[in-house]
């Protein structure tokens, strides 16, 4: 009887590591500019849509589901498909309105359709979270300069 319930013990522990193993971590160290750019990233982020949206591509949502309609709605985002991959992130968000990966994409996809109004809108949405890092507010401020 002890050898079962040590058994389910280890079971359980190793599920557990495992689960939180998977979690992407939104450490600022995890990207790969040095701080000595930081100027030229900003200025390129301003200057350059194609470096804008890989910066976005590399922004992560907090919950699991949310990551994989993310994934797919990247996916069309990179074929050009706006419409198709606002319907994704439209679905994300009736799962939740509190994860700034979302409305980054949101902002991302108006400004490319030249929806500048909205593009604006959804950055101001998405910096009113308080739970996004400095380089999601930084990027969902770039939407919010025309």
């Amino acid at each position: 009887m002890k050898n079962i319930r040590y058994l389910i013990g280890i079971i359980f522990i190793s599920t557990f590591i495992s689960c939180t193993s998977n979690q992407v971590s939104r450490d600022a160290s995890n990207y790969t500019i040095p701080v000595n750019n930081f100027s030229q990233t900003v200025e390129m982020l301003i200057s350059n849509d194609d470096f804008l949206e890989e910066e976005i591509l590399k922004i992560n949502a907090h919950n699991p589901s949310v990551q994989r309609i993310l994934m797919g709605a990247d996916a069309h985002l990179m074929k050009r498909k706006y419409i198709e991959a606002n319907t994704e992130l439209e679905r994300a968000l009736r799962i939740t309105k509190n994860d700034g990966a979302l409305y980054l994409r949101l902002a991302h996809i108006r400004y490319k359709q030249g929806l500048l109004q909205e593009s604006e809108s959804f950055a101001s949405k998405g910096l009113l979270l308080r739970d996004i890092s400095s380089w999601e507010r930084l990027l969902l401020n770039v939407y919010l300069r025309n």
